[in-house]
């Protein structure tokens, strides 16, 4: 069976990069590059991810959490709850980005948005930051990957298709595969829930620019969603350039940002917590400017925020004229070469343990490699018929198969079994083939007797007699050999086939193909 990887942690990236400036340090347009989010995952995951790396390691245990939501006009609170899994822990950092990459992808594949995202080693490198892709940076994806697989949450969703609100438990990951070399991931695979696929193709998300929210760190680009999402709400009410958006500062700790240590004091808020970010949601452009007061009772803070020009070009941008702009569709060879390779690879480890997952296993990329290869010249049916007739043969000789490459040595006996069930099959289609066109030469007979039957019938018995002496004249001598009375019946059957164009065999056929 593939290894486990052993697991690390994976510290935060702080590093930004926004983009070039002009010579007077003025940030330059970035180039929009559309980032589609469901609705119902940006309320979760303000639960579902603790964004203090401290914080979220020392939760073990289930989580639940009072979510206030707007149902039917009035403002309901409704239980959330997040359990984490007792080995990989509570979902953080790495996870975080990792599910705006599964996000990103999806968003590039195009509606109608598929269950499975594939990630590329390039890719991989990519979403962590990294020049290069080591061991322990594999680990930690892993770890991550496993975080949203293994998560459970319970939380009340918004189906847009029926328009009510139903309370489902789920894992954002239904399944994930990997491959690569040792403890390097080079490859993966992530299959997402249903339910949050059947809501993104319901159009039940928003838009956002994914390019000004790469710099970000994770609770940058957490206030960075929240904050576009709701100036856009207010913005749509009354477009006007002097919105601003207020919310409890204890509450965006709770709610929005992984219920992460509210601090006590103005100064410490600034300092140690938030300061930062702020100046980061300012230089790409988001915020113009943001506040800190105190709340009305004086026991804590309100936070205020003013959207920047950036807010205002992306709105533009993606929702005028139209509410939702439709997703970029981008072909993609994902499927072929990432995706289907490695299904098929843990398609041969399921039925060789008879188990019902993988999702720890990593893949070797011979396997993976050989299962590409493979692809390119038969379908994936095939080659799943062509794994059970191995692993039959191998339990059936005894021989120990351990790996997706065993199967090579089974290609020839497996083709020849192939050419047998072809020729086995096509005697079968030749004899159904045979036993349907003597059925339809029966039914042709029924129906060429009876049709004869209703002619001689309406013709009377005058007629009748006339058209049999009109036969008799056409045949000569032949109309008083034995046989006349069979051959004069005869002729007068043709007579009246060509007279009242009775159809032929093809004729009738062709009007009656059942």
């Amino acid at each position: 069976m593939p290894s486990k990887t052993s697991l690390r942690t994976l510290p935060e990236n702080a590093e930004l990069d926004f983009g070039q400036s002009d010579e007077s340090g003025r940030l330059l347009p970035l180039e929009e590059d559309q980032l589609f989010h469901e609705i119902n995952l940006l309320r979760v995951e303000g639960f579902y991810f603790c964004l203090d790396p401290k914080a979220a390691a020392k939760r073990r245990d289930r989580q639940t959490f009072i979510e206030k939501l707007k149902q039917a006009g009035s403002i309901v609170e409704q239980p959330i709850t997040i359990e984490p899994h007792p080995t990989y822990g509570y979902p953080s950092v790495l996870a975080y980005k990792l599910l705006q990459a599964i996000m990103k992808k999806l968003t590039d594949y195009g509606y109608p948005a598929p269950e499975h995202v594939s990630f590329s080693k390039r890719e991989l490198m990519e979403l962590c930051g990294h020049a290069s892709f080591g061991g322990w940076q594999s680990q930690n994806l892993f770890r991550a990957a496993m975080q949203l697989n293994s998560t459970k949450v319970w939380c009340s969703f918004f189906d847009k298709g029926n328009k009510d609100w139903q309370v489902i438990t789920f894992y954002i990951v239904d399944s994930c595969l990997f491959s690569g070399r040792g403890e390097k991931i080079q490859q993966c695979v992530f299959h997402l829930h249903p339910a949050i696929i059947k809501s993104l193709n319901s159009r039940y998300s928003f838009c956002l620019n994914f390019t000004r929210m790469t710099g970000l760190e994770p609770i940058g680009a957490a206030l960075f969603k929240r904050l576009f999402f709701h100036f856009s709400n207010l913005y749509s009410k009354n477009p006007s350039p002097d919105i601003s958006f207020t919310k409890d500062y204890a509450a965006i700790c709770r709610t929005w940002l992984g219920d992460i240590k509210p601090e006590r004091y103005k100064s410490l808020i600034v300092s140690n917590q938030l300061g930062r970010h702020m100046q980061a949601l300012k230089q790409c452009g988001l915020i113009r400017s943001w506040e800190i007061r105190k709340n009305a009772d004086k026991t804590g803070f309100n936070l205020s925020f003013w959207p920047g020009s950036s807010f205002f070009e992306d709105y533009h941008q993606f929702y005028a004229p139209h509410q939702q702009p439709p997703m970029l569709v981008r072909k993609t060879q994902d499927e072929q070469t990432i995706q289907r390779p490695m299904e098929l690879v843990a398609y041969f480890y399921r039925r060789l343990y008879r188990t019902d997952t993988v999702d720890e296993a990593i893949f070797s990329n011979k396997e993976t490699a050989f299962a590409a290869a493979l692809l390119e010249n038969h379908s994936f049916e095939d080659l799943q018929a062509w794994v059970d007739f191995a692993l039959a043969e191998a339990r059936r000789t005894g021989f120990d198969i351990r790996s997706f490459g065993g199967i090579r040595q089974y290609a020839a006996a497996f083709e020849a079994r192939r050419v047998q069930e072809r020729q086995h099959h096509e005697r079968e289609m030749a004899q159904v083939s045979e036993r349907r066109e003597r059925q339809h030469q029966d039914r042709y007979q029924q129906f060429y007797r009876s049709e004869l039957l209703r002619l001689r019938q309406a013709m009377g018995a005058e007629a009748l007699a006339a058209l049999e002496e009109q036969a008799r004249q056409g045949l000569g001598d032949e109309a008083s050999g034995i046989g006349a009375r069979f051959l004069i019946r005869v002729r007068v059957d043709q007579i009246l086939v060509q007279q009242h164009q009775v159809p032929s065999f093809e004729q009738w056929r062709q009007q009656n193909p059942g």
